[in-house]
């Protein structure tokens, strides 16, 4: 029902009415918000831990470089998940930002 409380702005006695003619419908509704929300969530968790990887790799760059150029923070914000625990191994023996963004 969240979704027709959002979107709908039923009353308490408009909302019985509802869920009383309408039952799969109210049910159907419930079902589709409640994976709308998880949908949301999976994709909040997903962007969070790009971060927190991009963020790792921008720390390990700078303790060893000094400060990073806007092309390599841009370079970084735009990479994969693949290419970021990539560039995390090679910072380890690089000796110049280029080995570590190749």
């Amino acid at each position: 029902m969240d979704f027709i409380d959002i979107y709908a702005a039923l009353d308490g006695n408009e909302r019985a009415e509802y869920q009383r003619d309408y039952p799969n419908e109210a049910k159907t509704m419930s079902r589709f918000a409640e994976r709308f929300r998880e949908e949301g969530m999976q994709q909040g968790i997903q962007q969070g831990k790009h971060q927190g990887r991009a963020l790792v790799l921008e720390r390990r760059l700078c303790l060893k470089f000094g400060a990073l150029p806007d092309e390599v923070q841009r370079r970084i914000g735009q990479a994969s998940e693949q290419t970021l625990l990539e560039w995390s191994e090679r910072v380890l023996t690089a000796s110049r930002f280029d080995e570590v963004l190749h």
